[in-house]
C-alpha cells in the first residue's frame, strides 16, 4: 500500500515537471531567433528593441510574472520538501514500533530461560 502511495506520488511529481518544461519551452521558443514578430509579441511592422527598455514602460502583455512563477516554483519546492519529510518521518515511527516489538519478544526469551 505504501509504495503504491509513493509511486503515485512520483507519476505527479513527473507529471508536473514535465508541464512546467514544456511551458519554460514554450516561453523559450517566443524568443527564439528567427522567430515570428507575433510569436515572440511584437507587433507586426514594429523593429526590434535593441535598447534597454525599462519593464515598467512595456506593455503588459510582453511582461513578465516573476513574482508569481518565483512564488509557485518555492511553494512547489516547499511542498516536495514537506511531502519528502512526512514520508520519513512515518517510516522512522513504523522502525521505531518494531524495535519495541523486538524488544518485547526478546524479553519474553530471556525471561523463559
Amino acid at each position: 500500500m505504501h509504495r503504491v502511495t509513493m509511486m503515485k506520488l512520483t507519476t505527479w511529481m513527473i507529471a508536473l515537471w514535465l508541464v512546467g518544461m514544456s511551458g519554460a519551452s514554450l516561453v523559450a521558443q517566443a524568443g527564439a531567433p528567427g522567430a515570428t514578430p507575433a510569436a515572440a509579441g511584437q507587433a507586426v511592422g514594429q523593429e526590434p528593441q535593441d535598447q534597454f527598455v525599462p519593464v515598467k514602460s512595456l506593455p503588459q502583455q510582453d511582461q513578465l510574472p516573476a513574482s508569481t512563477l518565483l512564488i509557485t516554483a518555492y511553494g512547489f519546492v516547499w511542498a516536495v520538501l514537506l511531502v519528502y519529510l512526512w514520508t520519513i518521518w512515518r517510516r522512522l515511527v513504523k522502525v521505531e514500533r518494531e524495535m519495541q516489538e523486538l524488544s518485547v519478544k526478546i524479553g519474553e526469551k530471556n525471561a523463559r530461560r
